[in-house]
């Protein structure tokens, strides 16, 4: 874990090369001359930790250099300089002739109806932005919703090293957390193994992505779903479980599973049907993973998944509706069930980094449901949670599906889709 010093040190430097590195290509690519990103004391922005301040008007101008020239008016002046990543220091009355001596033809503000984290701007700070700029400048304000995301989405090497430091720190945390360090088989709760993560994260000085999370039971061979959907639920000898987890930690956050069997008495492993199940969703994860690539866009992604996986003899299930609104295929058994049967498979990769929550995180999102993210283009040092869903038929359950949903925070690169950390390779085994 880095100390406090450490830790600043480690944003700034990501601040600073990502000023110089991404910056441009974001502003140019998308065609702006200048960025102004609102923000207010006491209201919270998604950016302030990115910037480095949560007060003023943050100003960045494409001025026809390759570095783009940042500005800070009405922000703390003394804490930014220490910063050391800005050159221009004014007053908020100032604004409208810094933005008459740039001239901008297009300018972007935070605000969208699209994503959240391009949408701070509140009604009352947009009101008060529109007066000091004028008729004539307000009427160049864009969204600075691409803008935004090509500046977070696009990543330096810093953040990579990062980001894997703290998927790391979590995986080790959740592959404990389904353990005999936590669980005690028919005395351990869900609920219990939920307060231990939060007592660790507590230990260590970070915090959850999801607030309380606890593991999720998958089958159970004593219990009904009624029963096991609860969080005073009692793990049993002879359950199935997954557990999704993540830590938000120096302005990112992780957004990863892993799963378990609780061994029933005289066993040593896991079932065949179950083994059978993961084994397939393996191999389905070896088909989806060099289908990832640099330079496509989300839509022009599923579509070749989709074709690989049905070539390699899996059932391609392309997702409409969320998996938490009930989307995806029924763990019922088919009619006429033959075994070994096929394999039902569908994505859901979508973006990380900055947060671990896949509904506002910025970037591509190779899942049917997400069609307002389906044109962008997966860009290099993309980091996203490799997320599918695989459907075996089990004949110990008399064909009901076995239904793995195996999750791990990835990167593309020029290479392809690179691992972070060990990624999920076997079903953990609890005692």
């Amino acid at each position: 874990m880095r100390d406090a010093q450490s830790r600043w040190e480690t944003l700034n430097n990501i601040r600073k090369e990502k000023f110089n590195v991404i910056l441009p290509l974001a502003m140019k690519e998308n065609g702006i001359d200048m960025w102004i990103h609102v923000m207010r004391e006491g209201n919270p922005d998604p950016l302030n930790i990115d910037l480095g301040g949560d007060n003023g008007y943050f100003i960045f101008t494409d001025k026809g250099d390759e570095r783009i020239e940042r500005a800070v008016l009405g922000g703390f002046e003394e804490d930014l300089e220490l910063l050391g990543v800005y050159d221009v220091f004014a007053s908020q009355d100032q604004l409208h002739k810094f933005v008459s001596d740039r001239n901008p033809k297009r300018i972007a503000i935070n605000m969208s109806n699209w994503i959240t984290v391009a949408d701070g701007l509140s009604h009352t700070e947009y009101q008060k932005l529109t007066k000091a700029l004028g008729e004539e400048y307000s009427s160049r304000i864009v969204s600075a919703e691409m803008v935004i995301t090509d500046f977070r989405t696009r990543r330096v090497q810093i953040e990579i090293d990062v980001y894997s430091e703290i998927c790391e720190m979590a995986r080790q945390l959740l592959e404990r957390a389904l353990s005999n360090e936590v669980i005690i088989p028919e005395e351990t709760s869900l609920e219990d193994v939920g307060w231990w993560m939060e007592d660790q994260l507590s230990i260590i000085g970070v915090r959850s992505t999801f607030e309380l999370a606890t593991p999720m039971i998958i089958h159970s061979d004593k219990a009904n779903r009624v029963e096991y959907n609860s969080r005073d639920y009692i793990i049993q000898r002879g359950d199935l479980m997954q557990y999704d987890y993540g830590i938000s930690h120096m302005n990112f956050g992780t957004d990863f599973k892993r799963v378990a069997y609780v061994l029933n008495e005289g066993e040593t492993s896991v079932p065949s049907g179950i083994q059978f199940g993961w084994d397939r969703a393996l191999e389905a994860r070896d088909v989806i993973k060099p289908n990832i690539n640099v330079g496509q866009t989300a839509a022009e992604t599923i579509e070749k998944v989709g074709k690989a996986l049905e070539d390699a003899g899996f059932e391609w299930f392309p997702l409409t509706v969320d998996p938490m609104l009930g989307g995806g295929p029924s763990i019922e058994p088919n009619e006429n069930q033959e075994y070994p049967g096929k394999t039902e498979v569908m994505i859901d990769c979508h973006c990380v980094g900055n947060t671990g929550n896949s509904e506002v995180a910025t970037g591509p999102s190779i899942a049917g449901f997400r069609k307002d993210r389906a044109h962008l283009v997966i860009k290099e040092n993309n980091l996203f949670a490799f997320e599918f869903m695989a459907y075996t038929p089990n004949p110990d359950w008399n064909g009901w599906k076995v239904r793995f949903n195996i999750e791990d925070n990835a990167v593309v690169t020029k290479k392809g889709v690179e691992w972070l950390y060990p990624p999920n390779k076997k079903i953990l085994l609890i005692e």
